[in-house]
């Protein structure tokens, strides 16, 4: 049979051993293996040959190797032993036993024989001291005796441990919501093998399938995968996912040839957005030449460089590039500025004089023509070189300077009225831009302080403006101009032109709706809405990846339809300057709506966003109140770690306060996007009954007489709720306000609405009409700054003060006609 008992050798001998015996069993060793010490009883041992056996074809014939252990199991790390054996009659060969691993041959094991009455038993031991996973198989031994080989019967070394991955988790790049499907695989022994997924290194559902298919992310993330059998588990690698997006922008574009007529160019691409480069287009156009068409090459990539051909000899030239892959293309690279070198002339000089001609009149016209034309294209070459100075003198980025070429608006096409708003480091004024076909357009005009204000917060303040010049959605305003204005003494002060805005901002106006002791009544379903259209702009920006990082009602206007539109993109950071808090060195935020993780680390996200919706939400229901009341900028962090979070304000639908705690989840992951938010908005919209009768509202008619007329068409037009009046007029004349008084069935639930213009006589022509004579308007500018003071402090709110002050007509007017009508 087979021994797996080896006697325990301690000596090492390296010839072969021979074994004389004088009666017993004799025994010898080989391949310099140990051997047992000998004692004074055992036969002698001495350095000799192995013995040779010779034997007849038949008995060759018969020669078979012990039956061997078969299967063996061990576990990682033990110590295993197996051998095999053969019996031979005779020796006059040298005989070795040689061991094979799955048909490879290895090292020889330690061999004994033993010889007993002219019978020879060969002996192989193989030893494992500490086995691995990687000595497990098939092994049997082999021996040759005279030319013919025999084989032993296969033992089989299985051994135990942790589960084996022969298919690991692998990094994927997936499309936006698109399903992917991820693959593991291991094996034992011991078997059974049961695989566990883990996403983000937390169990991901109850998935033990080897694939599983994901329906589809939206944001990157990392999955891996546990292999369990009985003696433990494995964890796999972890396989990333990240979401396909647009590529980064191109960078290093160099002019690397210039000829007459073109110019080679190379670019290095910037990341690919996890989904490889197909195309690259190159946009050129003439840099001194004001209306030059705007030429643009693609061509496939690699490689990353083109040759613009087709070009004028001496001209310079504004070259940018931008890449795409299957999501979309990258913002285009910084404009790089080239020209291209001397023509040579066509026809080399002649010394031949040419012949007269006649009409020498037509020749001196086109001279004088050529002359003429030489000088307008010196002009305009003059103005715009004249232009590049200028925005260079405002030391912002050559990348910068490239996107304003685009945007900027001559100045004496704009013109400045009266002014619409100003803090302490900005103003918003009322302003007329001329119109290519000879009309004027009302517009907004941002403008900045430049006392208060560095070089950097100047290229921010029109880095922001930049982006807005490519927004095309009904709710997030679009940029109409930049406009330089040189102001003696100081840098060009940046003006930024916008569409304007009738009604001014949403969190001045839903402060105006609650001034009265009587507060105007806003239904909620026209809260939900201004809720839903911030959501829908906030959606298109997001969609777009441009974080909007200072998102508040304040930042959201109103058009004259009552839509909201968002804007401000970090534009009034100086100006609503108290609702900002500055830590050390760090830049003034709005702590009150920034989420808690950007808090810590100041790092934005659509998600910080998402926090900052919230937060409008919770303006919005409360009309315009300050959030947090009572807490200190200094405090909102610790307020917010401590899991507290913005309370219910009483008037509050349930589902409409659930929408806005799901904004404040503390891990951005939990809170949803912008279409989630949407869409849950408008569901509950859906369930919100129609807006009830306004029989028992009063109508105040606020509009100056020569306003009347425009007013009242716009009334008709617009929503009899919202409309405001002008907050800035300046006139000396008295006025006259009507007030529609409209009887109440309950005298204590009488409302006061503020209305531009009923514009339905007949309809009135059944309640009493109440004249009384408006203040002077020294009278009311005097009056207006205590009104001030006093809603400022009731309300606890700095950032208020501003904007009820640029309204302090309105505030007056509708404080003494409420007197009135109480009295």
């Amino acid at each position: 049979g087979v021994s797996e008992a080896v006697p325990d050798l301690t000596a090492s001998w390296k010839h072969p051993l021979a074994v004389v015996h004088q009666g017993g069993s004799p025994h010898w060793t080989t391949q310099g293996r140990s051997f047992r010490p000998t004692q004074a009883t055992d036969p002698l041992i001495v350095p000799a040959r192995a013995p040779s056996v010779h034997l007849s074809p038949e008995e060759i014939q018969k020669l078979r190797f012990k039956p061997t252990v078969g299967t063996i199991q061990r576990s990682e790390g033990a110590e295993v032993r197996f051998n095999c054996s053969i019996d031979i009659n005779d020796v006059n060969q040298d005989l070795n036993i040689l061991w094979f691993r799955n048909g490879k041959e290895i090292s020889d094991g330690m061999e004994t024989a033993v010889y007993n009455q002219g019978t020879v038993n060969l002996l192989s031991t193989m030893s494992i001291k500490s086995v691995k996973r990687a000595d497990a198989g098939e092994y049997h031994c082999r021996l040759s005796v005279s030319n013919k080989i025999i084989e032993s019967d296969s033992i089989i070394l299985e051994v135990e441990g942790l589960p084996t991955f022969t298919i690991q988790p692998s990094d994927v790049n997936v499309t936006r919501n698109t399903p992917f499907t991820l693959t593991c695989e291991a094996v034992g022994p011991p078997n059974p093998v049961t695989i566990k997924w883990l996403h983000k290194g937390e169990r991901y559902a109850e998935h033990n399938e080897s694939s599983i298919t994901i329906e589809g992310r939206n944001m990157w993330g990392f999955y891996s995968c546990e292999a369990h059998n009985e003696k433990g588990l494995t964890v796999s690698r972890e396989a990333h996912i990240n979401i396909k997006e647009l590529p980064d922008k191109v960078s290093k574009v160099t002019v690397v040839k210039r000829e007459a007529n073109k110019l080679l160019i190379s670019w290095t691409p910037g990341h690919d957005g996890f989904s490889p480069l197909s195309t690259c287009s190159i946009t050129v156009r003439e840099l001194l030449e004001p209306g030059s068409p705007t030429a643009t090459h693609p061509t496939r990539v690699p490689p990353f460089q083109y040759e613009i051909t087709n070009l004028k000899a001496m001209t310079w030239y504004n070259m940018s590039v931008s890449c795409t892959n299957e999501i979309g293309w990258s913002p285009p690279s910084v404009w790089v500025q080239s020209n291209t070198t001397e023509g040579e002339l066509p026809v080399s000089p002649s010394s031949t004089p040419l012949p007269s001609r006649p009409n020498s009149a037509y020749i001196v016209l086109g001279v004088a023509c050529s002359f003429c034309l030489l000088l307008i294209l010196m002009f305009t070459a003059i103005i715009k070189y004249f232009f590049i100075l200028l925005v260079a003198s405002l030391g912002i980025s050559s990348e910068l300077q490239g996107k304003l070429q685009d945007m900027m608006i001559v100045r004496n096409l704009l013109s400045i009225g009266k002014v619409l708003g100003e803090g302490e480091f900005g103003s918003v004024m009322e302003g007329h831009l001329k119109q290519p076909d000879g009309t004027s357009k009302k517009v907004a005009v941002k403008t900045m302080k430049l006392d208060n204000f560095s070089q950097r917060e100047i290229e921010e303040f029109l880095n922001e403006a930049a982006c807005m010049k490519d927004f095309h959605h009904p709710n997030v305003i679009r940029l109409l101009g930049v406009c330089l204005e040189l102001v003696s003494g100081h840098f060009p002060k940046p003006m930024v032109i916008l569409p304007f805005m009738k009604y001014g901002d949403l969190h001045s106006f839903l402060l105006r709706s609650r001034l009265s002791e009587d507060p105007v009544y806003l239904p909620t379903q026209i809260l939900v809405k201004f809720m839903i259209d911030i959501a829908q702009g906030m959606e298109y920006l997001s969609g777009r990846n441009f974080l909007h990082r200072d998102l508040a009602a304040r930042n959201c206007m109103l058009r004259d339809d009552m839509s909201v539109c968002v804007a401000d993109f970090g534009l009034s950071k100086k100006i609503y300057s108290g609702d900002y808090y500055r830590q050390g060195r760090i830049a003034k935020m709005p702590v009150k709506w920034i989420a808690v993780e950007s808090l810590a680390d100041r790092v934005f996200t659509v998600k910080s966003d998402v926090w900052a919706f919230g937060v409008t939400m919770w303006e919005i229901v409360t009309r315009g109140m300050n959030p947090y009341p009572g807490v200190q900028n200094h405090e909102i962090y610790d307020y917010l770690f401590e899991g507290n979070r913005l309370k219910q304000p009483n008037d509050c639908l349930d589902e409409l306060y659930d929408i806005m705690l799901s904004c404040w989840s503390a891990d951005p992951v939990d809170r949803p996007d912008f279409t989630q938010v949407r869409k849950r908005l408008e569901n509950l919209a859906g369930k919100l009954p129609t807006v009830s009768s306004k029989k028992d509202i009063i109508y105040i008619n606020t509009s100056f007489p020569e306003e009347e007329e425009e007013l009242r068409g716009e009334a008709a037009e617009g929503p009899v709720l919202t409309s405001t009046p002008s907050c800035s007029r300046q006139s000396t004349d008295t006025s006259v306000v009507t007030a529609d008084v409209h009887k109440s069935t309950d005298a204590e639930d009488d409302r006061y609405v503020v209305v531009i213009s009923s514009g339905d006589h007949e309809a009135r022509s059944t309640v009493d009409t109440v004249d009384t004579p408006l203040l002077n308007h020294r009278l009311l500018e005097q009056d207006s700054e205590e009104t001030v003071r006093d809603v400022t402090a009731t309300q606890q709110a700095s950032s208020d003060t501003t904007l009820l002050h640029s309204c302090n007509h309105y505030v007056i007017i509708f404080h003494y006609i409420t007197v009135f009508l109480v009295k």
